[in-house]
């Protein structure tokens, strides 16, 4: 019987695709919301002329916002494709081909800021998240600043179906359908096809849950979380939390929030205590 590819597996190969890479190319710089460049601009003095580096670097969107503030700057991807991409953007950078699991290339205490954007930890099952994030602590230096976004378990987008997509888009979809009707058909099974075939992939552990996200046409496995298991996660790996932040900027205290995903700004502490 032919075995399935781990999710691990699936996400990767979606960032390989042409299709992918080059839709996300057409991101580069900007800011993706108020809350990243709310965050960036708070800390921007502290990480300035420092060592940073940018993770999940994509095919270079964050090196517009971040290379400005130092010119010690290293970004990586997991994709060959998108290190390509990224590099023909912006030559003579140092981008590197690198696993955020596995960054032993990297010396203890060496960046004063490690960037993780646009949910790119979310690709990341939860063991392998949590050891990405022993990783993260152990390159920083004491003190650093570790900055990422995360998937709300408590959002709106999370047991998202294909046909919710349509239903809170109604008209909309009605509208696209037809203009771009007949080449809407093979979209849409592409979505309803990648949704089915990736449910197998679903699981809820109540404080977190590995599930489809409607990104990229359903073909991503992704990880979501709640503030609070965070926490105990930055806690666990030597972390000191700073803030929780909504995608609109607004503080996130609990697991109340329903916003779809949130950012966290946590420090490395100064001392192992």
């Amino acid at each position: 019987m032919k075995s399935r590819l781990s999710a691990d597996n699936v996400n990767r190969n979606e960032y390989r695709r042409s299709a992918t890479v080059n839709l996300i190319k057409t991101r580069e710089g900007n800011w993706i919301d108020r809350s990243e460049r709310l965050i960036i601009n708070v800390i921007a003095d502290e990480v300035r002329a420092q060592p940073i580096l940018d993770i999940g670097v994509g095919a270079g969107r964050t090196t517009w916002l971040l290379r400005p503030l130092t010119a010690d700057y290293i970004a990586i991807d997991w994709s060959p494709e998108m290190v390509e991409a990224c590099r023909r953007e912006h030559p003579g950078l140092d981008v590197r081909v690198s696993d955020v699991r596995d960054l032993s290339e990297f010396d203890n205490d060496s960046f004063k800021l490690v960037f993780f954007s646009f949910n790119g930890i979310d690709m990341l099952g939860h063991e392998d998240r949590l050891r990405a994030m022993s990783e993260m602590h152990r390159i920083l230096k004491p003190g650093g600043l570790l900055l990422y976004s995360t998937s709300n378990k408590n959002g709106k987008l999370y047991e998202l179906h294909p046909w919710d997509v349509i239903e809170q888009n109604k008209w909309y979809f009605i509208l696209r359908f037809l203009l771009r009707f007949p080449t809407s058909i093979p979209r849409y099974w592409r979505i309803y096809r990648n949704w089915w075939q990736k449910r197998r992939y679903a699981e809820d552990h109540g404080a977190w849950a590995m599930r489809t996200s409607r990104s990229y046409e359903f073909g991503l496995i992704q990880h979501w979380t709640h503030p609070s298991t965070e926490l105990q996660s930055l806690n666990s790996a030597g972390f000191t939390l700073c803030e929780i932040r909504s995608s609109a900027g607004k503080p996130v205290a609990d697991d109340s929030s329903e916003c779809s995903y949130f950012y966290v700004l946590a420090r490395k502490q100064m001392t192992d205590e």
